[in-house]
């Protein structure tokens, strides 16, 4: 675990790949962090015209040529205009103007939802879609996808398993982060994962296709951005119980170089300012590096995030309309900064002492009713308890590793006050996020989400979030102190209202 500060706090500018690798390094003497396999990423209004001089640079450095060369364009079916034109026609006729002097060829490979006309919403990286896609790519010289963050997980996991051709990755929308990393978030046994894939080589975000996508998508990648204003703590926690070591100070310190001037921007989003649709996308690009090169998800990836999945497991096994992840996200921060305040109360004084008696004796912590508790909370999903099964097979991994380890969290507690130091600096306030969404003109309730969270829905999601990945987060530790009842949900809850949460 490195905590040292980071001279990536002085970066100008954090999409200058070159640059930022340097500082990376700079700060990473021991090489703990996972080099930073981007080559280029562009973010700039006329970005999808640069694919062909890019994909010539990249084959020129393997030894080869653009002319000649056999390309997969990798699209999904939604329609993408750019400037009143069709965003993958114009891309596909730029690559057969490059490659055909020498005999090459294109082909255009439409992923699409393989289950038929009855199902709901939009196009998932499920097996199917991901082994359709790698079967479309075998061979390819190189790969270009178009298209969200869907389109662009499939493009790297299928391009990983068939050699990782050159990849080229035009983003044409600002939701979420995860176009810049070498992670992909699939769907397996009807629950969201995140599994390692491969960095892209070059990241084109056309801020004209961008400010041409539906508003809600930009809402949605402001919410996304929240994320980093809690997910870093959970990191941290896991890091001093000894379930996950990564923890490094610098791709924390390059989120705070991304959140700069947010309080600024973020209003022009909903508005359809450029200045915002850039700084929006910058951000969330160098979110994504940041995850890359921290080796896993979890800088960004915590509570938020696992209400956001059980959110989406439930729409899944219902039938309905997945929602927008981001937004999901951004509403869920506010409850996982709540939740961090409420251990931060709980602890003050001589709770700590107590909570650490509690941890040492093994109270709280029971591996052997994981399945038990999963079958409680998620075996009304479907008939044949598959989503409790895998849910409680990682709840039991993350209840007996953390039984494994009681004494570590106990002298943690022990030592509170020096920890809930470093804790608190990677918390913002729940007020503040709440604020934020709101004066940002996005979503900012659970009932205003798409599809709409009613109470009980909500509830549900955030008292169960903690049950269905491997990932320690501090409702882990609220639960294992017997503080994660139906009071400190709603509590966490009403951090969302305007009056915020008395407890």
């Amino acid at each position: 675990m490195s905590t040292s500060t980071s001279s990536l706090l002085d970066l100008a500018d954090p999409t200058d790949v070159d640059a930022l690798r340097e500082a990376l390094a700079s700060q990473d003497p021991q090489r703990l962090l996972t080099p930073l396999g981007l080559r280029r990423l562009v973010v700039a209004a006329d970005a999808s015209q640069h694919v062909v001089p890019e994909l010539t640079d990249l084959l020129a450095a393997r030894g080869a040529q653009l002319a000649g060369a056999r390309l997969v364009l990798l699209v999904d079916d939604v329609a993408i205009a750019r400037a009143g034109r069709d965003l993958k026609d114009d891309v596909e006729a730029a690559l057969r103007a490059a490659v055909s002097a020498g005999g090459g060829a294109v082909t255009r490979y439409v992923v699409r939802d393989e289950h038929g006309e009855h199902a709901v919403g939009p196009l998932h990286a499920d097996e199917t879609a991901l082994s359709a896609a790698a079967r479309a790519v075998a061979g390819a010289d190189a790969v270009v996808s178009v298209g969200g963050g869907t389109i662009t997980d499939i493009g790297k996991v299928a391009t990983s398993r068939t050699g990782n051709p050159p990849l080229v990755v035009v983003q044409t929308a600002a939701s979420v982060d995860g176009f810049t990393d070498d992670v992909s978030v699939v769907l397996a046994s009807g629950v969201k994962k995140t599994i390692p894939s491969r960095w892209p080589d070059v990241v084109l975000g056309d801020l004209e296709a961008i400010a041409g996508a539906p508003p809600q998508m930009a809402a949605a990648g402001y919410g996304e951005l929240l994320s980093m204003f809690t997910a870093p703590a959970d990191w941290y926690l896991a890091a001093l119980t000894g379930l996950d070591e990564t923890f490094h100070r610098a791709p924390v310190d390059l989120l705070a170089v991304v959140g700069r001037g947010l309080a600024d921007w973020s209003p022009g989003v909903v508005r359809g300012e450029p200045e915002a649709f850039e700084a929006l996308t910058r951000a969330l690009d160098v979110r994504g590096i940041a995850t890359g090169v921290s080796g896993g998800t979890a800088v960004l990836s915590g509570v938020e995030h696992l209400v956001s999945h059980v959110l989406d497991m439930h729409h899944g096994a219902k039938g309905q309309p997945i929602g927008l992840h981001g937004a999901q996200v951004g509403v869920a921060s506010v409850v996982a900064a709540a939740a961090w305040e409420l251990l931060f109360d709980r602890l003050a004084g001589g709770g700590a002492a107590q909570a650490a008696q509690r941890i040492a004796s093994g109270a709280g912590i029971d591996p052997d009713g994981a399945l038990q508790r999963c079958r409680d909370a998620f075996g009304h999903l479907d008939a044949d308890g598959a989503l409790a099964a895998e849910c409680g097979r990682r709840y039991e991994l993350k209840l007996a590793e953390l039984a494994v380890r009681r004494q570590r969290l106990a002298a943690v507690l022990e030592r509170w006050d020096e920890h809930a130091a470093v804790l608190r600096s990677l918390v913002r306030p729940s007020a503040e996020l709440r604020d934020g969404l709101r004066a940002a003109g996005v979503t900012a309730t659970f009932s205003d989400l798409v599809p709409s969270v009613d109470a009980d829905l909500a509830r549900w999601a955030v008292a169960s979030c903690h049950l269905m990945r491997e990932r320690l987060v501090v409702v882990d530790l609220l639960d294992a102190l017997g503080w994660w009842t139906p009071v400190e949900v709603a509590h966490c809850l009403a951090a969302l209202e305007p009056q915020g949460a008395v407890l």
